[in-house]
């Protein structure tokens, strides 16, 4: 799988501009940077380090490419449709995340900030990340042949899911009933929808898994979407982990 350095670059500006958006018009005032964001951030570059130095190694030695396709006609259909596979499958594993316990045990480290802002993507455990990382790595790397593609267009595709996870976590104020907003609304993942996935009334509300079509949650009958914003964010007290870099990966419970 190819990758262009500028994407690095592009991730951090993206997750620099929603923080900053989320500054001019938050959703709840919890100022732009917090210990949570810091907590994130160090977390994510943990992750990152991972990435260059152990997965992107393996990722380069995957190029089988099974499927050929130019049988499905011209280069923007097999982006799209290939973008559309990759957001249904990463439904899929969001869904897992939460129902399968096993599962869950390591997601809840994403839930457990209780402030939300563009940084909280980065929260996760290594082994979800791994599993976030192994997905693009099976379509681009195994089923699809993507070497006919330009450079340019793998890079861009994968950039998009990751634009998507800064926007919808951020602290931004999105009216869902907004005129101008109602076509995004209805297709396109938003602050608003992804708040509900976070709300502290977990298990009594779960659902909204989509990461950037928000299709897949009416589709399959996950959608939790409330016209209010949740009161609050989080899990439970009894799955609290300590707040900390180390502490979420080697999931120390918070109770002790």
């Amino acid at each position: 799988m190819r990758q262009l350095p500028w994407t690095v670059l592009a991730h951090g500006g993206l997750l620099a501009l929603f923080l900053m958006l989320g500054w001019v018009w938050p959703r709840r005032e919890q100022g732009w940077i917090n210990r949570d964001t810091v907590v994130n951030v160090l977390n994510g570059g943990l992750l990152f380090a991972a990435q260059l130095f152990t997965l992107k190694p393996l990722a380069a030695q995957v190029d089988l490419g099974l499927l050929d396709l130019d049988l499905l006609g011209p280069l923007w259909l097999q982006a799209l449709l290939a973008f559309v596979a990759l957001d249904f499958t990463r439904y899929w594993l969001h869904f897992a995340h939460h129902r399968v316990p096993w599962l869950w045990t390591f997601h809840r480290v994403h839930h457990s900030s209780e402030t939300l802002d563009a940084t909280a993507g980065l929260r996760m455990h290594a082994v979800d990340f791994v599993q976030l990382w192994a997905l693009p790595v099976l379509w681009f790397g195994v089923l699809l042949d993507t070497s006919g593609w330009p450079p340019a267009v793998l890079p861009v595709l994968l950039l998009v899911p990751v634009a998507f996870d800064g926007f919808q976590h951020a602290n931004l104020r999105v009216d869902p009933d907004a005129t101008w907003l109602k076509l995004w609304n209805k297709l396109l993942n938003n602050p608003h929808f992804h708040a509900w996935h976070h709300t502290d009334e977990v298990p009594l509300v779960d659902g909204n898994y989509s990461n950037t079509l928000i299709i897949w949650d009416r589709i399959f009958g996950t959608e939790v979407t409330r016209k209010t914003l949740p009161e609050g964010f989080g899990i439970e007290a009894s799955q609290q982990l300590e707040l900390g870099v180390i502490q979420l990966q080697l999931l120390r419970s918070r109770q002790g």
